[in-house]
């Protein structure tokens, strides 16, 4: 490091100290990019693409590595300036080398930047989440380094190429500043530093207003942003200290017992030697009744749909007085086990897929499925992988896309998805083909999740639009990409339902959430937690199960656990949720989303700012009121305190879960 600092300030005295900074932000920018390339187009260590779609990230990387290069030049600049003006005026004194100091420690402060990134990089294909202090204390054990050395030694993309990167990054730093100098050096900076400015201001166009996107962003977020968020942590959960967890947790424990409605599960984290109030353990009697063991005999397969954006405000059996977009799906209603009082428990899609499999509501903060990859925590798929069936997930839409596929990798015997199948009429095509030729005629129960896509925002991507439905409001749109998808899910289920083993076949049909159209003056999924965008469908059809519409209140959190008793198992978890079959009771439902947090408990259902600023309450509502006509809130405060502090509760809870894991 030292001969590299004093190779890259050595002999500058002849330039001026603005240009040194210029050349030295341009070298560093250029080793950016290489590391840049080396991340997005190259397999993570398990031999898998680290994203799918590279060039729809590659462009975004070099903008915002400029982006904040070009502001630690200005303050980095100002400083020079002020840094002299200190020397000559205030002083008195002028050194000859008064701004060597200054172009040591930009110096010196790009070097760490460029390092921690290759560091960051490297965690981001070992375990999908950024560096941050947090992971640290996670792998803080020195066992850790030598996990890391054989990870290295193991990798199926290139072995050991990290050390190389490594060895010779600032080298080849120092190289392309020496030929910007050589390049530049003799030459008006006047030019070079207007189209400077001119690429920050289309840099920041082209990332913050032409093509955005927040997982590509949070994916790509640099270290400097990291450092900063870690330092100053205005995301971050409260602290909970030992008194904290245990009040907490001795709370949220009873009120789950009296919704669950029976004495069949404990409380008992000591086995696993953390304080874990969620963790939870069956009794004997549950755990060998008959009936889990019949249905553990019988080895039951399980089709697992996870719609794209279908809104409980659209689906026909949940509104059958109003003209329906899925009708298939209604149908299929009609023969199974219907909820009609089912509400995500996060937002957008990571938030929905994530809580429905953990079976805990979306870290409130937090962008849970990057910034808390490296933490562990089972699924229901994990369960069931452990438990001998062979799990497949399957996805219209990039899963590296918003880091779900790190997540999915950990759960699944595998994961599926093609970049030339993103429509659900050829993807379905697709995964029905697998599903029939290779899951079916195994010697394992299997379970086939399916994300699908074509009914995404802007709703457009269904395979054959006419030009007059793309043109239509989005309010009429929707119904369109609907209307498409639930086609495609007949044709799916019409393949496979004279097959022999779909007999023993549990279907699952659910959303990822819904989305906000303008209902209740909102029309943006950040912010909100009302029925447009969290009141989804929720059907499972397959043997043993009476047709019934339930108006019990239910969440994503309930989902896994529910699978689970389909399958005969109950084993330790940490799952917030209910098991939706037990018949007991009316429930209670539970989501976090960006700055909201919502609980649907004894009648009511609430909407609240978290965390939680009194008097700045979205709503109350009565549960029977799923369209949410009627505003409670200011008639009810007492029930409004109530509610808010077992929210209070929850959240604290359960976000405190997600950032401790195992």
């Amino acid at each position: 490091m030292k001969k590299f600092i004093s190779a890259v300030t050595g002999k500058m005295a002849e330039f001026a100290p603005w240009k040194n900074l210029v050349f030295i932000s341009l070298a560093f920018w250029g080793s950016h990019i290489l590391l840049r390339f080396l991340l997005l187009f190259r397999n993570n260590p398990y031999g898998f693409p680290f994203v799918s779609k590279p060039d729809w990230y590659i462009f975004h990387a070099i903008c915002l590595d400029f982006l904040w290069i070009g502001k630690a030049l200005l303050v980095f600049a100002l400083f020079t300036v002020l840094f002299g003006y200190i020397q000559s005026k205030i002083l008195k004194k002028l050194s000859k080398n008064k701004h060597r100091v200054c172009t040591v420690l930009y110096t010196i402060f790009h070097s760490a930047i460029l390092l921690t990134t290759l560091l960051d990089n490297e965690v981001q294909r070992f375990l999908g989440s950024h560096l941050s202090f947090g992971l640290a204390n996670t792998y803080k054990d020195t066992s850790s380094i030598v996990m890391f050395y054989d990870y290295v030694a193991n990798d199926l993309s290139v072995p050991f190429l990290q050390f190389f990167v490594l060895a010779l990054i600032l080298p080849a730093t120092y190289g392309l500043y020496r030929l910007i100098r050589k390049g530049l050096g003799n030459r008006s900076l006047k030019i070079p530093l207007i189209a400077m400015c001119i690429f920050y201001v289309a840099s920041h166009l082209f990332v913050y207003v032409i093509w955005t996107g927040n997982a590509r962003m949070t994916k790509l977020r640099p270290v400097v942003t990291l450092v900063y968020n870690d330092l100053f942590p205005a995301k971050k959960s409260e602290h909970l200290n030992a008194t904290d967890v245990a009040v907490l947790g001795k709370a949220y424990q009873q009120l789950w017992q009296k919704v669950q409605g029976d004495s069949l599960w404990e409380f008992d984290s000591s086995e696993i030697g953390q304080k874990l109030p969620l963790y939870r353990i069956p009794k004997t009697a549950l755990a060998e009744s008959e009936a889990l063991k019949a249905r553990r005999a019988e080895k039951p397969n399980i089709i697992f749909f996870l719609l794209e954006s279908h809104r409980g405000l659209n689906v026909g059996f949940m509104n059958p007085n109003e003209p329906s977009p899925t009708p298939f799906l209604d149908s299929i209603a009609k023969h199974s086990h219907a909820w009609v009082r089912m509400h995500a428990s996060g937002l957008p899609t990571t938030g929905g897929v994530l809580s429905t499999h953990l079976g805990i509501p979306h870290h409130s903060k937090l962008a849970e499925a990057t910034d808390l990859a490296h933490v562990n925590l089972p699924s229901f798929a994990s369960v069931l992988t452990d438990s001998g069936y062979t799990t497949h997930y399957f996805s219209a839409a990039d899963p590296a896309w918003d880091n779900l596929g790190v997540w999915m990798a950990k759960w699944y015997t595998a994961e599926h998805y093609d970049r030339n199948f993103e429509d659900d009429s050829s993807f379905f095509d697709k995964t029905v083909s697998a599903i029939r030729d290779s899951l079916a005629t195994g010697d394992k129960p299997f379970l086939a999740t399916i994300m699908s896509r074509s009914n995404h925002y802007p709703f457009n991507f269904a395979a054959g639009m006419t030009d007059e439905e793309k043109n239509r409001p989005l309010q009429e749109r929707i119904k369109v990409t609907m209307h498409y998808t639930d086609r495609q899910l007949a044709r799916f289920i019409h393949s496979i339902e004279n097959e022999p083993w779909y007999k023993n076949t549990y279907v699952i049909i659910m959303a990822d959430h819904g989305f906000p159209l303008g209902e209740n003056d909102v029309s943006t999924m950040n912010g909100s937690a009302y029925s447009n965008a969290t009141w989804i469908p929720f059907v499972i059809h397959g043997k043993g199960l009476e047709p019934a519409i339930d108006t019990a209140t239910t969440a994503q959190i309930d989902v896994g656990v529910t699978i689970l008793e389909l399958a005969g198992l109950a084993v330790p978890n940490v799952s917030m949720g209910h098991n939706l079959l037990r018949g007991y009771g009316s429930g209670l439902s539970l989501g976090a989303y960006s700055k909201v947090a919502d609980i649907g408990f004894d009648g009511y259902r609430l909407i609240d700012r978290y965390p939680l600023n009194s008097g700045n309450v979205d709503g109350l509502f009565a549960e029977g009121d799923t369209h949410q006509k009627k505003d409670l809130a200011a008639e009810k405060t007492a029930e409004v305190k109530r509610l808010e502090a077992l929210i209070d509760t929850l959240i604290k809870i359960s976000d405190y879960t997600l950032e401790t894991g195992f």
